[in-house]
């Protein structure tokens, strides 16, 4: 059997294998690089430390992939206050401007604080 008698059936099957094998290959190539960054902001017991990481669109603009939060605030108050502030981050990616958690004002400002210096830093990676 050679090349001649492939039918389209045949030629869409190699078709396919070599553009999956060539995805396999270019992966790492179209995959975007990302950042890591921290920040440090003052909450109502103690500091509260964001571990952001984030890639970059083509247009600049970041993308926040994950936020790791370290805080001395009660679970009750600055845990929740942290786990809602950081839900919002990542599913609207407004970094400037977004709504503080009533009843835990200094631990969402020490929050704004520290995610401002950690996207900052971010920004200025190459």
């Amino acid at each position: 059997m050679n090349f001649k008698d492939f039918g389209i059936r045949e030629w869409l099957v190699i078709i396919f294998i070599v553009l999956g094998l060539a995805a396999f290959a270019f992966e790492d190539i179209f995959k975007p690089k990302i950042y890591y960054a921290e920040g440090t902001g003052i909450g109502y017991n103690d500091d509260i430390t964001l571990k952001v990481s984030a890639y970059k669109k083509s247009d600049k603009t970041i993308r926040v992939t994950n936020i790791e939060v370290e805080h001395a605030d009660t679970d009750e108050i600055g845990g929740v206050c942290c786990t809602k502030l950081v839900e919002e981050i990542k599913a609207k990616q407004r970094f400037e401007d977004f709504d503080f958690v009533a009843g835990a004002t200094f631990t969402s400002e020490g929050f704004k604080e520290a995610l401002t210096m950690a996207i900052d830093d971010i920004r200025n990676q190459e």
